[in-house]
């Protein structure tokens, strides 16, 4: 069933009067649309990245719908957490099955052969496509978005899913060259993405409210700067880092992956045959350790590049940090 937009007047019931409200719906709503829109990016590149084609993606559509108007019969479902320091909410992604397993096919380095019905290694493979997704998301959102986002792929499934009363739905037209076309459709809760992108007030201004005067700002508070101690250690800005470290930056550094760690008994080594399969400590949905000199100095997800391994970057230490690391 076509999802039906609302009327304007509608929309404006549902938002109620806007005077007085200190962020507007416009703004609110440019904020909603920036998010859907880094979600494109996101989902172009790491699907190029991911399956090696030149996949285009592109972002037709955002606009208000009711629950009654989305059908989720016959579709893969995932369920999304996205949160900020203050709020969090819930999302939800859904494709078609055939299309589902076009895509969990290329990730298990298959052709993109279509399935009637997805096994739990075509879900799992999904929610590490979209893991990867919004692993990039995250990042881009940084130096795009005002406040700090966090994302998490909590589930992928084939069944239906509650969803709340009014809805943002984007959509995305998703192009494999050779391969496939399909179409996946984002909703979100209305009144919580709203709620998620309305950032507070400066912190450095406070208001308070008084019977008479109604709502009033209160100047900047005074704080005192702290006082340094003799204990207090100098900062990397105050070393002669860039001159030192000039003689040096042409030394080789070996890199390496960590994909987890597990400490065996020598009668458990001695006992390994072809077909043994040690288990690790780390869960597949946690990013990988990236260690130089021995020190872990980021964080990344694996990724396949022409064929090969790589691993994206999406956490990485202070440069002062990567510093200190390479002493050892």
């Amino acid at each position: 069933m076509v999802a039906e937009e609302l009327s304007q007047d509608e929309i404006d019931n549902l938002f109620g009067d806007s005077d007085g409200d200190e962020k507007s719906t416009e703004e609110v709503k440019e904020e909603v649309r920036k998010f859907f829109s880094l979600l494109n990016d996101s989902l172009e590149d790491v699907l190029k990245t991911a399956f090696s084609l030149e996949v285009v993606s592109k972002f037709t559509d955002l606009s208000y719908v009711k629950n009654d108007d989305v059908s989720v019969d016959g579709k893969v479902v995932g369920v999304i957490g996205l949160s900020t320091d203050n709020n969090s909410t819930d999302f939800y992604i859904i494709l078609d099955k055939e299309f589902a397993s076009v895509l969990s096919d290329l990730m298990l380095m298959g052709p993109g052969e279509t399935k009637d019905r997805l096994e739990s290694d075509d879900l799992d493979a999904l929610k590490e496509l979209f893991s990867q997704v919004f692993g990039n998301l995250s990042t881009a959102a940084k130096d795009s978005i005002s406040i700090p986002l966090s994302v998490e792929v909590k589930e992928i499934k084939q069944e239906g899913v509650e969803l709340p009363v009014l809805l943002y739905k984007a959509i995305y037209d998703i192009a494999l060259p050779n391969i496939s076309d399909g179409i996946l459709e984002v909703y979100s809760d209305k009144d919580k993405m709203g709620e998620l992108f309305e950032t507070e007030s400066d912190e450095s201004e406070e208001v308070v409210e008084d019977k008479n005067l109604g709502k009033v700002e209160v100047p900047f508070k005074e704080v005192e700067e702290p006082v340094n101690t003799i204990s207090e250690q100098p900062s990397f800005d105050s070393l002669e880092t860039p001159k030192n470290l000039d003689l040096i930056m042409d030394i080789d550094l070996e890199v390496k992956i960590r994909v987890g760690e597990k400490y065996m008994l020598i009668k458990d080594v001695l006992d390994l045959k072809d077909g043994s399969i040690i288990e690790l400590d780390k869960s597949i949905e946690e990013p990988m350790d990236i260690l130089v000199n021995g020190k872990v100095v980021a964080k990344g997800v694996v990724v396949v590049i022409g064929g090969k391994f790589g691993i994206k970057i999406t956490h990485i230490e202070t440069r002062e940090e990567r510093i200190k690391s390479l002493g050892g």
